[in-house]
């Protein structure tokens, strides 16, 4: 029997089962978007700030988005 697997805020798979009662796994989806002298891969994190998928640091000033899944 095959287990389900999420990802929790850290990035860390963790099993469904073994997640404690009381948190909700956070579900990251990635977006291409584009700002003034950048293009990348990002993500929307839990607080609303947008950040870049390789690095994390957070992406400022008007994004739009390019291409979603």
């Amino acid at each position: 029997m095959s287990e389900t697997m999420t990802m929790t805020a850290t990035d860390v798979p963790v099993s469904v089962a073994k997640r404690p009662a009381n948190t909700r796994p956070f579900v990251i989806q990635f977006f291409l978007v584009q700002g003034i002298n950048f293009r990348c891969v990002a993500y929307c994190d839990p607080q609303g700030r947008w950040r870049d998928a390789f690095n994390q640091e957070e992406l400022f000033g008007d994004i739009q988005i390019l291409s979603c899944p």
